[in-house]
């Protein structure tokens, strides 16, 4: 009796509108990072493209945190703690991290705060993840001005796009 109940309770989830229980219905994933692939790329408020647009994000490689899937679409929240859903399509597996915090990073040559430092990152730079060790994140950052390569390393709480601690 008991498995009717639940598969009944299944089905029914399964033909819910409401798009924040979609997750249910598919299974909440193990949230991870993923940035966003395309230079234009929309998120929607539902699982859907027939969904009203919530956010039109105008940079490749902004990280974003996947927190649920849906058929195709992947629930996502961005650096600016805005979820929304977008089509996995939209995503790359590729790495980044932007600086959140207001007075900015600073990119050293080691791990570590006595390490020689770089250069000074700004709020809202995207930079490639490299490696993470520890409370520090391997990053490589291209000026805009001059397409110069940097790399080096930045205090992970700094950052969006790495967890506490994460190997990698």
């Amino acid at each position: 009796m008991n498995c009717l109940v639940h598969s009944s309770a299944v089905l029914l989830l399964a033909f819910c509108s409401n798009p924040s229980e979609a997750h249910i219905v598919s299974g909440v994933c193990s949230p991870f990072y993923a940035s966003i692939k395309y230079r234009r790329a929309n998120s929607h408020k539902g699982p859907g493209a027939q969904y009203k647009i919530a956010c039109s994000y105008i940079l490749p490689g902004v990280p974003v945190v996947v927190t649920a899937k849906y058929d195709n679409w992947r629930r996502i929240k961005d650096p600016d703690g805005d979820v929304s859903w977008i089509h996995k399509n939209q995503l790359s597996s590729k790495r980044s991290v932007i600086v959140v915090c207001e007075s900015g990073a600073n990119l050293m040559d080691g791990c570590g705060k006595t390490t020689n430092l770089i250069a000074h990152i700004k709020k809202n730079v995207i930079m490639t993840l490299l490696s993470v060790r520890g409370a520090w994140c391997k990053v490589e950052v291209r000026n805009g001005s001059d397409g110069k390569r940097y790399v080096g390393w930045i205090e992970s709480e700094k950052a969006f796009g790495v967890c506490d601690n994460e190997s990698l």
